[in-house]
């Protein structure tokens, strides 16, 4: 890694933390009303959520009038053309620098594949974000960049534009103006190109709108680039005249124009905060790992090295698998109850503390049957207990809790939801005992079918010893599944943190005395 590259690198991580803390203090100065870096991180999952998911338009609330501004557009052509940019580009450089620098190549190939997904992304939410006018209040929300929500009453007049230029012939650009575009306005500046100007909506009150990190600006008046914005105008001009003969005096606050009606697509609380536990579970889990799989002389890396790897597989991992799950899960009614409890302070759980205990009961039971049932058929497989050595008791309760959290996620949370979200796509019905006890059995199979590295390397694998290890594992996964289903997500957790410290701290013990 020569010099000027570390340079540049430094130089970009001091702008962005320069930058971090401008948005800080905008913040604390009631600038900005919502945590600007959850923003950030809500709209970027969202955008590739757009990418992925989301391509065919929905019409939303029955109720309300939609009008589109993305059609007759010229940001589709310059999309494209910014796609072949970026494709052609990527590859030049990778095989330019793959050989001579390989790092920078592998850095700007990451760069460059974000980036598309970006762009496509932020082009689909346009799409999929039309303005909207539902009980005389009208919502505009360009994609992840800028929304804009005012009352009928807000409106002083509805004019064709006016489009003012300096002596240069230049076309002054209005500070306080929304921009109702599809074309981005960075890409404005940049390319010097933008739709045609119709039409403009003057405001009796400067109103607020908010930024890409949910800034506030305040606005006189919204500029319409839309290509035929004739039925948005006289919908609008029916709404207002409706609204004068009437003559209804309405309680609507200025402050309640400024929020979103619509239902955050999930609830991003419960969703970092699930993202912050197995984060700590990948790093409880690490050592554990390393202890007694030595898996980073496996993969030849350091320790350290090794950690860093796996944090940042968890955090992908979960990060997608955990969005799903609360997705799907509001239509499946997945149940994560503690959780909840924090962010809702008036609700309540009904016999918490029994449920800890009898969650943990399981747990612990759990662990015994899968000693007694190894015992049991260990012999007649030849498998000698003794040659599994586990490490330290305390490197065992960090892994147990680990496992407890990442797998109850990925295998529980996950897997059953998504089952039981597809038996609802299928038959189009609620969900039965049949769906639920399926999705369990199958999240269980897959449960013991994803330890069968760890078993490889420690037993010649047969057919009786792999059918043993998905018993083995399959009765874990039944309890934890029907704890999840039936209690909720965290009592699975506890269950299986409870079975491990059986099986891994307890266990050894009743191993070295049969």
């Amino acid at each position: 890694m020569d010099t000027q590259f570390i340079i540049s690198i430094i130089i970009l991580f001091t702008l962005l933390e320069v930058f971090a803390v401008i948005l800080f203090i905008m913040y604390k100065q009631g600038k900005i009303d919502e945590n600007p870096f959850t923003t950030v991180l809500k709209k970027e999952w969202l955008i590739l959520f757009y990418t992925f998911f989301r391509w065919k338009n929905r019409q939303g609330n029955s109720s309300a009038k939609l009008f589109h501004y993305h059609k007759g557009s010229l940001y589709f052509w310059l999309l494209i053309a910014l796609l072949h940019e970026q494709v052609i580009e990527a590859i030049v450089f990778n095989i330019y620098l793959k050989d001579t620098d390989p790092l920078r190549a592998d850095i700007l190939l990451i760069l460059h594949v974000y980036s598309i997904l970006y762009m496509l992304g932020d082009y689909n939410w346009v799409r999929n974000s039309p303005i909207k006018i539902i009980k005389r209040k009208v919502h505009m929300k360009i994609g992840a960049r800028r929304s804009l929500i005012f009352h009928v009453k807000d409106v002083k007049t509805v004019q064709p534009t006016r489009i003012q230029y300096t002596k240069n012939g230049m076309m002054i650009r209005e500070k306080n103006a929304f921009h109702v575009a599809a074309l981005p306005r960075v890409l404005t500046r940049i390319f010097g190109v933008t739709d045609e100007l119709k039409y403009e909506i003057v405001f009796k009150e400067p109103l607020q709108a908010r930024g890409y990190f949910g800034q506030k600006k305040a606005v006189n008046k919204a500029l319409i680039y839309m290509d035929e914005p004739q039925n948005f105008i006289k919908a609008l001009e029916a709404e207002i005249e409706e609204y004068k003969d009437q003559g209804e005096i309405e309680a609507d606050s200025f402050t309640d124009n400024l929020k979103e009606t619509k239902e955050p697509l999930i609830n991003w609380k419960i969703y970092f905060f699930l993202l912050f536990l197995n984060v700590l579970g990948a790093i409880a889990i690490s050592p554990y790992a390393i202890a007694r799989e030595q898996l980073h002389e496996v993969m030849g890396l350091s320790k350290w090295t090794f950690t860093m790897l796996y944090i940042v597989q968890i955090l992908l991992e979960a990060g997608v698998f955990l969005f799903i799950s609360l997705l799907i899960g509001k239509k499946v009614g997945i149940k994560i109850p503690i959780i909840e409890s924090l962010f809702n302070k008036g609700r309540m759980i009904k016999n918490l503390g029994r449920k800890i205990y009898q969650s943990a009961f399981y747990g612990v039971l759990t662990g015994l049957v899968i000693i007694a049932f190894s015992l049991i058929v260990s012999e007649p497989l030849g498998v000698d207990n003794s040659s599994i050595k586990e490490p330290a008791w305390w490197l065992g309760v960090l892994g147990s809790f680990g496992a407890a959290v990442n797998e109850e996620s990925i295998f529980r949370l996950f897997i059953v939801t998504f089952i039981l979200w597809l038996f609802l796509k299928i038959k189009k019905r609620k969900i039965t005992r049949l769906h639920m006890y399926l999705a369990i059995s199958f999240s269980a199979l897959v449960f013991g079918v994803m330890h069968y590295s760890m078993a490889s390397s420690n037993f010649e694998m047969t057919i009786e010893i792999f059918v043993s290890m998905l018993i083995i594992n399959g009765i874990g996964g039944l309890v934890f599944g029907a704890l999840f289903l039936y209690v909720g997500l965290e009592f699975a957790i506890i269950a299986h943190f409870t079975a491990d410290i059986t099986l891994h701290v307890i266990g050894p013990f009743l191993v070295k005395v049969f």
